[in-house]
């Protein structure tokens, strides 16, 4: 259980070794993001910038600075401090979960400190461990202790979703796994991921780069409430770009016999295969594939599997492996100046983190919280939080993450498909040579309409947490 709930956030990203880390995603055309567009705009799809940067080192003025706000206006506020939480599964059945994300908020509190806070006073960044299981009770208790909840991610979130509505505390979450929290009232995130659209720019790639694959796809998946509902949804959202899935079938948590799966697929000349899992489960899948002498064509895994651990523990087997990403490629650290700023101050901060791709969305996360605040001057108080960031309608996280529109829950469709080759992860589309004018349109990206990037789910997936009647 613990292995899979680690590891389901396929939509989320997860840890890579080394700090080879960096981003081209950035602001639209050259638009200030950071700042609210008008009511009703949207930027989903737009192309990243070429990161351009300001002082801060981001694609935004730092929102973070002196000044003399005052009053004990809400929990977690005082004349001098603002307290915000940054939950993650640090300890228990999954030690270490997204503690990044931890980490990251960390060095954000750091940088923003030294300049003075947020309208002069002090963020006071608390570290939250909700031990996996213990959710509900760490929400609970922040709703007495902190301003807000900024840059986590439980990874059973939908057991506190309510309890966070009910208090009325703002989630400016980094990352969120189920409907109800996903979709709650007071969550607003940089890199939105509703539950009733999915990305499907890299399944339409595969559909024209590899046409005779997708009358014969398989799906498979962990046999776990969570992984279930994901694989489901990425089968939908395939279909509708021309899928036909003929071989749908679980496995065991930690599965240890992944032959009689592999030769149903084998013999059911199954020829497009994903798994909503972990590289972990992956490993020992492509392993009994290759002892059975079944390679189907295309093998396309979600972002969670962008790992150098994978192919480090794979060998052979994984190459050719395609890895979606909605970030630029860690290998291509040079490019970003935003993302080297990260990495320093991340390392500055905290020496020995170990740089993750949820991290960097909780360092957005905390980018987007400091600039919906520092609007509020001394009046600062969790309804106005939440009215303020639900107005902030393009939003690049500083450089960090594609263009989305947090207020209007609409994520990136910005995307890049990797490809391990000789066990490392290699840019496969776009090419800034075969591919140019993708490449060109997008600063480096895949980055099409929302409309053409995101298909919509007719599914009952769950809903989110309103406050009750």
């Amino acid at each position: 259980m613990a292995a899979t709930l680690a590891l389901v956030l396929a939509a989320c990203g997860t840890r890579v070794s080394g700090n080879d880390i960096a981003s081209g995603q950035a602001e639209e055309s050259g638009a200030s993001n950071g700042a609210a567009a008008a009511s009703g705009s949207t930027s989903a799809g737009a192309a990243p910038s070429g990161g351009k940067t300001t002082a801060s080192g981001f694609t935004i003025e730092s929102p973070c600075g002196p000044g003399d706000a005052k009053g004990a206006t809400a929990p977690g506020v005082t004349d001098t401090e603002i307290r915000i939480g940054t939950v993650a599964d640090v300890t228990g059945p999954k030690p270490g979960l997204n503690k990044g994300m931890q980490d990251s908020m960390q060095a954000f509190g750091d940088w923003c400190n030294e300049q003075g806070g947020i309208n002069g006073r002090k963020v006071v960044v608390d570290l939250l461990d909700s031990k996996l299981l213990e959710y509900q009770a760490t929400i609970k208790g922040a709703c007495t202790t902190e301003f807000a909840l900024v840059g986590g991610l439980g990874a059973l979130d939908n057991t506190g979703a309510q309890d966070g509505v009910d208090c009325g505390i703002p989630n400016v979450a980094g990352a969120a796994v189920s409907a109800e929290q996903t979709e709650a009232e007071n969550t607003v995130m940089p890199q939105p991921n509703p539950i009733k659209y999915y990305n499907i720019g890299p399944a339409r790639y595969v559909a024209k780069n590899y046409p005779e694959v997708t009358k014969k796809a398989a799906a498979l998946y962990s046999k776990f409430s969570v992984t279930d509902r994901q694989s489901a949804r990425l089968r939908e959202a395939y279909e509708q770009a021309g899928f036909n899935f003929i071989y749908t079938d679980a496995a065991n948590v930690n599965e240890s016999n992944w032959a009689p799966l592999v030769l149903n697929m084998k013999n059911q000349g199954v020829q497009y295969l994903t798994l909503t899992s972990s590289f972990e489960e992956i490993v020992p899948l492509q392993a009994t594939m290759d002892q059975q002498n079944f390679k189907p064509k295309v093998v396309d895994l979600e972002t969670n599997y962008y790992n150098q651990k994978y192919p480090d523990n794979a060998g052979a087997t994984a190459d050719g492996t395609l890895v979606k990403l909605t970030a630029w490629p860690f290998e291509e650290a040079d490019k970003n100046p935003a993302m080297k700023k990260y990495l320093e101050l991340l390392q500055k901060s905290v020496p020995d983190a170990f740089p993750e791709l949820l991290g960097v969305q909780a360092f957005s996360a905390g980018l987007l919280f400091a600039t919906a605040a520092k609007k509020l001057g001394s009046n600062l108080t969790r309804e106005g939080l939440l009215a303020e960031l639900k107005n902030i309608r393009k939003w690049d996280g500083g450089g960090l993450q594609g263009v989305s529109d947090p207020g209007g829950n609409r994520p990136s469709s910005c995307f890049i498909m990797m490809e391990i080759n000789d066990g490392k992860f290699v840019r496969k589309y776009p090419l800034e040579d075969k591919d140019a004018e993708v490449y060109k349109a997008g600063n480096g990206m895949a980055c099409p309409s929302f409309e053409e990037g995101f298909a919509e789910l007719k599914g009952d997936y769950g809903a989110g947490a309103k406050k009750k009647a």
